[in-house]
């Protein structure tokens, strides 16, 4: 079971150094942007995924009900996105997709929110299989060229 640590100034590095195998680079953006476009979203957080002191994958998530979070209109208030989810190429295969998954949705019901939410390219190789594997049913939206899905938590 992988630990999930808040971002720090000393897990920075490690955890920018991460990639995704070639062929997903288009799946997702690098956890360098991601940590640096978090600066500018409200009721953002992420999480380094780790393997005892390894780094192996990032996690941000976006509390939706910040009072100042960025909101398009059919958006609910009352979920956590899943605003990025990477894994490292060399880690992949192992569950830790699942894993995180599992630690979003334990921390969407701390906080109280009824949702979790995420979306995904629609592209052969792309997560929507495991993602609806795992309890996400397709909202029917298309978010900034994304599927996006749902979890309902109660």
């Amino acid at each position: 079971m992988p630990d999930f640590r808040p971002l720090t100034q000393e897990t920075l590095r490690p955890l920018a150094a991460l990639q995704v195998r070639d062929d997903q680079s288009t799946f997702v953006a690098s956890n360098l942007m991601t940590m640096a476009q978090s600066l500018f979203e409200n009721g953002s957080e992420i999480y380094g995924i780790w393997e005892d002191e390894t780094p192996i994958g990032l996690l941000a998530i976006v509390d939706m009900s910040h009072p100042d979070a960025d909101l398009d209109e059919d958006d609910d208030p009352d979920g956590i996105y899943i605003w990025r989810l990477m894994v490292d190429h060399a880690h992949q295969g192992k569950g830790h997709g699942r894993s995180a998954l599992d630690f979003a949705r334990a921390l969407a019901m701390e906080k109280g929110r009824a949702n979790l939410v995420i979306s995904v390219v629609d592209e052969p190789g792309g997560a929507l299989p495991i993602y609806e594997r795992c309890g996400f049913s397709p909202t029917g939206r298309i978010v900034g060229g994304e599927v996006e899905l749902i979890m309902a938590l109660r």
